[in-house]
């Protein structure tokens, strides 16, 4: 009796061992897949982020291209290419314990938009003090900045948005300087045209979108805010004063006043503004082609060199086809 109780113990406890045994590798079974499938969320985790990241980058740095490796990022890491030119296709792999996610996203530049140039300086304001001596020429025919002519119907010297400024500024003009106001209508060529867009916004839109910064100061030989080849988006937050030789193309943003008394030259689209009294003027041989805009409760406008603001829509034509907003469309974005 004592022998069969001994057996079926025996033969219970390796039962109950053989149960055990079982249960402890079911269990590290269950626990290997969960940890693998944490891994590779973690890794799909890891992929988006970086596409984030580098969507935050490409907005910072427009031209931003190329392959980058080797980035550490939440406990893992990631490869990421960049390419393309106006559409550009960001591809990332990335990798968190030995599993591996991949992820992409399609962006397209939206093209910056330009308000529509009326004249070779528009002014907008409710306030307008102009003073203008010795060799200016604010010119609407369209001209290129070699001199060569232009293509376009020309457009008129100076604009304002209401008949009293435009009364005010030609009476206002010296009849020796009257001669240099021309467009397309009889010199003095100033017009009055309603600025129907947001100028504000778009402004807004130029300094998100800058490519680059500056604070206030005196800017001279040596300055140079983009090329024709490769215009930029100027932003500088205060009074900027060119002098000497200092050049640049693209799109150039004041907030505050400008002076130019050198040989500062420009091509694109010239913006001087701000919430008060703002002034802008010349006393070297300044030059710009495209246009010119001064927006401000109160503007004053005074030169006494030989400063030149001619339209061009070559200049702006070619800063259109090549300046690119901060903003872009995202599209077919995927990850595996």
């Amino acid at each position: 009796m004592g022998n069969k109780v001994l057996i079926i113990t025996s033969a219970t406890l390796l039962l109950i061992i053989f149960v055990v045994l079982n249960l402890r590798g079911s269990s590290t079974r269950i626990t290997d897949r969960v940890i693998s499938a944490f891994n590779i969320e973690q890794a799909k985790y890891i992929a988006n982020s970086a596409l984030n990241i580098t969507l935050n980058k490409l907005r910072l740095n427009k031209k931003l291209r190329g392959n980058f490796n080797d980035n550490l990022l939440l406990g893992g890491s990631y490869n990421v290419s960049i390419k393309g030119t106006d559409t550009v296709l960001i591809s990332v792999n990335a990798n968190y314990m030995k599993q591996k996610a991949n992820a992409s996203v399609i962006t397209i530049w939206n093209i910056i938009t330009l308000p529509k140039i009326n004249a070779a300086m528009s002014i907008s304001s409710s306030n307008i003090d102009i003073s203008l001596h010795g060799n200016i020429l604010i010119s609407g025919i369209d001209k290129n900045s070699d001199g060569t002519p232009g293509t376009s119907q020309p457009v008129s010297g100076i604009s304002v948005e209401n008949i009293n400024d435009s009364i005010r500024i030609v009476n206002g003009i010296p009849n020796n300087v009257k001669p240099q106001i021309i467009g397309s209508t009889p010199s003095p060529s100033v017009l009055v045209n309603q600025n129907s867009q947001n100028l504000s916004e778009l402004i807004n839109q130029y300094i998100q979108s800058a490519d680059i910064i500056l604070p206030s100061g005196t800017y001279s030989t040596g300055t140079i805010l983009g090329t024709p080849e490769e215009p930029k988006i100027t932003f500088i937050s205060g009074n900027a004063n060119f002098a000497g030789n200092a050049s640049g193309a693209g799109i150039l943003i004041i907030y505050g006043d400008m002076s130019c008394a050198g040989n500062f030259s420009y091509q694109g689209l010239v913006i001087v503004y701000g919430n008060t009294q703002i002034s802008a003027s010349a006393s070297g041989n300044s030059a710009i082609y495209g246009g010119m805009l001064v927006v401000g409760p109160s503007v004053d406008i005074s030169a006494t060199g030989s400063a030149v603001i001619n339209y061009s829509s070559r200049a702006i034509n070619n800063i259109q086809q090549k300046l690119k907003s901060s903003k872009f469309i995202v599209s077919n974005w995927v990850d595996w």
